[in-house]
C-alpha cells in the first residue's frame, strides 16, 4: 500500500456561503491523497468487484492509518483522513464500483457540506441548543453501542477460528460454480431492448459490446471472465446462473449502473479454495455470526421495567 501525504502550500479560505455549489472543486484538490492511498495499479478498478463490502472497508482503514492528517481547511476547521473514512465506512457497498477516485470525492463533497453547516450553526448558537445537546448525546450512544459491537464481532475472528471453520466448511468439498459471461450495459431500456432485437436478428455479441456497452468490460468485447455468484450483483447473478452457454437474456436486466444485456459463453466448478484464498469470506461469516449472537444475548438478565404509559392522543 502506498502512502500519501497530501499538503496545502498555503492556506484555502472558503466562505460558508456559496460552499455547497463549489464542494465538487474543492474535493477535487484532494483527489492526489486518495489516490496513492488507495491504488494497487493505474488501471480503474471494474464495474464490477468480487466483494464491494470488503473494497469500501480497505479504503476506510488505508485513511484510518493516518487518520489525523488533515487533508482540508474550512475556516480553521479541518477535515482529516479519519473524517473520510467515516463517511466511506457509511456509503453503500455498491459505491466501490464507482472506483476510489470517485468515492473520495463523494465523501469529500458529504463532509464540505457537513462542516459549512456546522460553521453556520456555532455562529447562531446551536451548539448551546438543549435539543441540539440531547441528540448529540445520543448519537454519542449509538457510536458507542456500534463500537462496543464491532469490537465483538472482531474478537471473535481468531486464527484457530478460521481454520476450525475452514476444515468445516471448505475443505474436501467442491468450489463454487462460476459462469463465464460477457455483459452489455446500457443506460435506458429501451436502449437495452433494441440492442437485444438487434441480437436476436443476428447481430454478434461481442461487436455490439465493444461498440455500444457503456461497461468498462467493452474494450474486451464484453467478457467478465468466469465469475461466481458472489463477484456480481443479486440482478446479474441470478440472469447469469439461470442461462445456458449461448444463451442470451431475453429482457434487460436492471442494476445499478443501468440496464445489462447477459451471454453466458460457459460454465464451470471451481476447484477447492485453499485458505488464505477463503480467508476473508470466513472472517465475514465469523463476524456476522458474532453480531447475531450477542444481539441475541444482550437482555439476558436484564431486568426490564416500564414507565407511564403516553397519553392518549387528543
Amino acid at each position: 500500500m502506498i502512502t500519501c501525504v497530501f499538503t496545502f502550500r498555503r492556506p484555502v479560505r472558503v466562505g460558508a456561503r456559496g460552499i455547497a455549489k463549489r464542494a465538487a472543486a474543492i474535493a477535487c484538490l484532494t483527489l492526489a491523497a486518495n489516490t496513492a492511498a488507495f491504488a494497487a495499479g493505474d488501471d480503474p478498478p471494474p464495474v464490477l468487484l468480487p466483494n464491494p463490502a470488503a473494497v469500501m472497508i480497505e479504503m476506510a482503514r488505508a485513511l484510518e492509518r493516518e487518520a489525523a492528517l488533515p487533508v482540508l481547511q474550512l475556516d480553521g476547521t479541518s477535515i482529516t483522513r479519519g473524517d473520510v473514512a467515516g463517511v466511506v465506512r457509511a456509503m453503500p457497498a455498491s459505491f466501490a464500483s464507482l472506483g476510489s477516485d470517485d468515492v473520495y470525492k463523494h465523501a469529500m463533497e458529504v463532509l464540505v457540506r457537513q462542516k459549512a453547516m456546522v460553521l453556520n450553526a456555532r455562529r447562531q448558537g446551536l451548539d448551546k441548543d438543549p435539543e441540539v445537546l440531547r441528540r448529540g448525546a445520543a448519537a454519542q450512544e449509538r457510536v458507542m453501542a456500534d463500537t462496543w459491537l464491532a469490537r465483538k464481532a472482531d474478537a471473535a475472528v481468531t486464527e484457530d477460528a478460521l481454520r476450525a471453520r475452514y476444515q468445516r466448511d471448505v475443505a474436501g468439498k467442491p468450489g463454487p460454480d462460476e459462469v463465464r459471461a460477457r455483459v452489455i450495459l446500457l443506460p435506458t431500456p429501451a436502449d437495452a431492448r433494441a440492442a437485444i432485437a438487434r441480437l436476436q436478428a443476428g447481430a454478434d455479441f461481442a461487436t455490439l459490446a465493444r461498440l455500444e456497452s457503456k461497461d468498462p468490460t467493452a474494450a474486451r468485447d464484453g467478457d467478465l471472465g468466469y465469475v461466481s455468484a458472489e463477484a456480481v450483483s443479486p440482478e446479474l447473478a441470478g440472469a447469469m446462473f439461470a442461462l445456458q452457454p449461448g444463451q442470451v437474456t431475453a429482457y434487460p436486466v436492471h442494476a445499478m449502473a443501468g440496464y445489462y444485456i447477459v451471454r453466458v459463453e460457459g460454465r464451470r466448478n471451481r476447484a477447492t479454495p485453499g485458505f488464505e484464498e477463503a480467508r476473508e469470506k470466513l472472517e465475514r461469516e465469523l463476524r456476522a455470526e458474532a453480531v447475531r449472537t450477542t444481539i441475541g444475548s444482550l437482555l439476558t438478565g436484564v431486568l426490564l421495567t416500564p414507565g407511564e404509559a403516553p397519553a392518549a392522543a387528543p
